[in-house]
């Protein structure tokens, strides 16, 4: 804004001197001295009066006793005084003091711009499967390792919570074993190429021994008819069953075995040459929960698993993937019930305290809406395979991802047959193996 002057009108300013009275007798006293005319004051600025000539003093009217002083020798009025001049000519007023320009009021202060609103949290990107040749491809197999037996490896496993290590509420010791160090056992497939990718299967048994005694006789792997075209691993817990979950490590989601089976996977993918796209997790009863958790936690790098009798913890870690899965219970196991079991049921409560879980029945559930299956319909009872008659298939599910229920009518816990047919061999492989 542009800020005025202001300017102030001076009226020039003169002397004014006192005027005489015309040389009168006597002249008294100066006139009394004409008042010294008033010193008309600046008349009108205006001509100042000439200040009655000053009368001569008159000579003091030789001192005539100031000539009756003649009122002022009628004191021509002082020379008529001009009265001063018209009284000094009233001061021509000061130009008006040029008022200062309004002071331009200050602007709004404008509002200040509605603060945004944060944008929605992005979801979390869609987990990429692993695949391509593992680093091992190229590099001739460990001494030792043949496609004739199972032999002994070991690896070291880093970031486990303190919990499960010496001096933790949930360490295990087997000999030299432990959550930190943990043996696994290997086959080769007949032949093996090592410029040539295969499939990875690895397995895990029912609850009963440890980590020593597995280290002297090493076995496992999914369960395939004869040697199998796949480089087959055994999985083995530290003591008693494997550490998946439930109240045996307190409930905890963290379960040791996930870092296990990632360690082991690494160092199988190092050493031999592995289709990355193509790595399957199987077990029965505790290997069989074990095959449910891997499934869910490492299944950014599963592509398929077979459970036998096992069942899916209530506490476990984030699943990540979908996967395919071959799934086999038996309708009177009540070790490992199928469920879904009911909290409101004492009978069942007992159950699920035990074992941390609903039962099989939810972890199929908890597939089928991982897969993105449409709705529960399957084919009918028998018509899925005409050798595996009591398994069906749900129908809503894509292609790549097929989930395959077997619940063996009467059938308890450590028997996976019916009518004289065991399931877990054969169909496994049958349909993960045919997987594209």
């Amino acid at each position: 804004m542009t800020k005025l002057s202001g300017f102030v009108a001076l009226a020039p300013a003169f002397l004014l001197m006192a005027c005489s009275g015309s040389s009168g007798p006597s002249q008294g006293g100066a006139g009394s001295t004409g008042s010294a005319g008033t010193t008309g004051a600046a008349g009108s600025t205006g001509s100042t009066g000439e200040a009655g000539s000053t009368g001569s003093n008159g000579n003091a009217g030789d001192n005539g006793a100031a000539g009756a002083t003649a009122a002022a020798g009628s004191t021509g009025t002082a020379g008529s005084t001009g009265t001063a001049g018209s009284n000094a000519g009233a001061t021509g007023a000061a130009g008006a003091t040029a008022t200062a320009g309004t002071t331009g009021t200050a602007g709004a202060t404008g509002t200040a711009g509605a603060t945004g609103t944060g944008g929605n949290q992005g979801t979390g990107g869609t987990v990429v499967k692993q695949t391509g040749k593992s680093l091992g491809c190229g590099s001739p197999p460990a001494g030792g390792d043949s496609s004739g037996k199972y032999s002994l490896h070991e690896v070291q496993i880093t970031g486990l919570d303190p919990i499960y290590l010496t001096g933790g509420k949930y360490v295990q010791t087997s000999g030299k074993y432990n959550f930190a160090n943990r043996p696994y056992s290997l086959r080769l497939p007949a032949g093996y190429d090592p410029t040539k990718a295969y499939a990875v299967t690895m397995g895990g048994g029912g609850c009963g021994g440890d980590a020593s005694g597995f280290a002297n006789n090493p076995g496992g792997g999914l369960q395939i008819a004869g040697n199998g075209p796949t480089i087959q691993i055994g999985l083995q817990y530290i003591a008693g069953c494997f550490s998946d979950g439930g109240p045996s490590i307190g409930n905890r989601p963290d379960t040791p075995e996930l870092p296990y089976f990632r360690a082991v996977l690494a160092d199988v993918e190092a050493h031999y040459c592995v289709d990355k796209a193509k790595v399957f997790v199987s077990g029965y009863s505790s290997g069989g929960w074990e095959a449910y958790t891997l499934g869910c936690a490492a299944s950014d790098a599963v592509r398929g698993i077979s459970a036998d009798e096992g069942g899916f913890r209530m506490v476990h870690p984030p699943c990540l993937a979908p996967v395919a899965a071959v799934l086999v219970a038996g309708t009177a196991d009540t070790e490992n019930p199928i469920g879904p079991l009911d909290p409101t049921n004492k009978t069942d409560m007992g159950a699920i305290g035990r074992l941390g879980s609903l039962g099989s029945a939810p972890g199929r559930d908890e597939l089928l809406t991982r897969n993105g299956c449409i709705g529960n319909a399957t084919t009918a009872v028998g018509a899925f395979d005409a050798k595996y008659t009591q398994c069906v298939k749900y129908t809503g599910c894509p292609a790549a991802y097929p989930v395959i229920w077997c619940a063996l009518p009467g059938v308890g816990h450590n028997n996976s047959s019916y009518g004289g047919l065991n399931y877990s061999p054969g169909l496994m492989w049958q349909v993960l193996g045919a997987l594209p």
